[in-house]
């Protein structure tokens, strides 16, 4: 997530305390101006700045794979150059909605993302159906032509379809489950792990049903699975990612309640009833 001032200046002390912090977590990737970043409201110089404090904050200790997808090619491929310049492991480009909805046309992006950067990449699909979306036919053409391709993070609820994605390309680039409301069931097909938004603040809890899973547990890793069902639900009456940072308030991040994303009204009673609830959750001291 991208804190803010009040001014909705991007807060970069309190980014580089909480990318500090999920280096301490059980995460393997930190994924910056994903969805929950809110990417699509932030300028070319502040994405640069963004990619900087996390690759400086990180110290090496985890990747990082900056998002760097833009409603403009031009723009996707200069920042995605800088990150890979300035220490990005990796890049993560978002599926665009700026150009025709067809394989041709989204294959020639990736493509171009492909051929101007000198470090892996990764597709980032937040639809998983549509004309905007991949398709296993997209991206077995991808993998087989685009050298520096080596992941998607693929949202879908529907099983069928990432099981259908995980049979076409899964031996050959990571599979990554978009939503951790169905990682159970995305594991049980393919996935190797999870691009959440929940990873922001319940890390561990990810982390342990896909141990579980992988420990073939699966009668835990159900009970884990449920557990987090419950705990996005308890997010829903307030618009996301504002909901978010409540919880990182909870946890002891000096994050605002200020997005640049617009939403929907709330209420004092649905911002305590997640302060409670997450108290609780995720064992917070005065709970």
């Amino acid at each position: 997530m991208t804190p803010f001032n009040e001014d909705k200046s991007v807060d970069f002390q309190t980014l580089e305390k909480f990318v500090d912090w999920l280096c301490q977590q059980k995460v393997d990737i930190l994924f910056p101006m994903g969805g929950s970043g809110e990417y699509q409201t932030l300028q070319m110089n502040e994405r640069k700045q963004i990619i900087d404090s996390v690759v400086k904050a990180a110290g090496g200790r985890k990747q990082v794979f900056a998002g760097t997808g833009s409603t403009s090619l031009q723009e996707t491929l200069e920042l995605s150059r800088y990150a890979a310049e300035h220490g990005a492991d990796g890049v993560g480009v978002v599926m665009p909605t700026d150009i025709p909805g067809n394989e041709e046309s989204l294959f020639t992006y990736y493509k171009a993302v492909n051929d101007a950067v000198n470090c892996p990449f990764m597709v980032y699909d937040p639809r998983g159906e549509g004309p905007h979306s991949a398709t296993p036919k997209l991206m077995r053409r991808m993998v087989d032509a685009l050298d520096k391709l080596v992941a998607i993070k693929y949202r879908t609820v529907n099983g069928e379809y990432m099981g259908c994605m995980a049979r076409e390309i899964s031996d050959d680039i990571s599979l990554f489950s978009g939503a951790e409301t169905v990682f159970l069931q995305d594991l049980s097909v393919g996935a190797i792990g999870c691009v959440g938004g929940g990873a922001n603040f319940y890390p561990e809890l990810i982390r342990e049903l896909q141990d579980r899973f992988l420990d073939s547990d699966i009668l835990g890793a159900r009970k884990v699975q449920y557990k987090i069902l419950e705990a996005t639900a308890v997010l829903e009456n307030v618009y996301w990612p504002l909901s978010g940072k409540i919880v990182l308030q909870e946890l002891g991040f000096p994050f605002k309640l200020v997005t640049r994303v617009e939403g929907r009204a709330y209420t004092e009673e649905d911002v305590s009833a997640i302060r409670v609830y997450y108290r609780e959750l995720l064992n917070i001291p005065g709970a």
